[in-house]
């Protein structure tokens, strides 16, 4: 019998099948995680927190996250209402983390209320800055209402691989190889106030975005001689 990739057992099947793969290969790749040790501190022992990454980069924080949060619960993490989020969300599940739907279109506000009551409950919260369509690496709000609603810190994030294949994609999505060493870079927390509204407000959003342009070209030169496949 042929399998079509569309296929309701091919996608029950594909996430498990997906994170046993990843899980496999990504535990020949050594992480080290590079924060002041105010930062360190936080993401260890702190309150909650709010993580955020570009869309290219958040394979490895999935299977990472564990490591460096200390003995903080699994984090609440919002994804797309659609077949490629629904896909990343189970892979997330059978990692730990609790999955919420939700985006600018479908569903976000909703879902933002709900994260900030899992955050009130002592969870930390993950949201990609550039949603799950774009335009890439340029940052959304809705981080910025969380943070705002919760009076939570967001920690931006990049990651570095010494070897990587980039992927055709509008994100530009970047897998690290087997055998490749990775940095989990995490800037300082930036803060949003309850008066943040209208103009500071977008400029919070400008500030964010040049937070994790700024850790992601950093994470581009953070290997010497760090290399692209294919």
């Amino acid at each position: 019998m042929k399998l079509r990739l569309d296929h309701p057992l091919w996608r029950r099947q594909a996430p498990a099948l997906a994170r046993r793969l990843v899980q496999t290969y990504l535990r020949t790749c050594p992480s080290e995680l590079v924060a002041s040790p105010e930062v360190e501190r936080l993401m260890a022992t702190g309150p909650p927190v709010i993580y955020t990454t570009w869309h290219c980069h958040l394979l490895s924080p999935l299977f990472n996250a564990h490591r460096y949060t200390g003995s903080h619960p699994p984090m609440v993490l919002m994804a797309s209402p659609s077949r490629d989020g629904e896909f990343i969300a189970e892979v997330a599940r059978g990692l730990g983390f609790t999955v919420l739907f939700g985006s600018r279109h479908k569903g976000g506000v909703q879902t933002l209320h709900e994260m900030a009551a899992w955050f009130r409950r002592g969870y930390s919260c993950g949201m990609i800055a550039d949603g799950s369509r774009g335009p890439a690496r340029v940052a959304q709000k809705g981080i910025l209402y969380l943070a705002r609603e919760t009076q939570g810190p967001i920690l931006p994030v990049a990651v570095a691989a010494s070897r990587k294949h980039t992927f055709a994609t509008w994100d530009r999505f970047e897998l690290p190889l087997p055998f490749s060493r990775l940095a989990l870079l995490v800037g300082e927390p930036l803060r949003v106030w309850p008066e943040d509204r209208g103009a500071a407000l977008a400029g919070l959003r400008q500030e964010l975005e040049v937070r994790l342009n700024r850790l992601f070209l950093q994470s581009q030169a953070y290997f010497p001689g760090g290399k692209k496949i294919w």
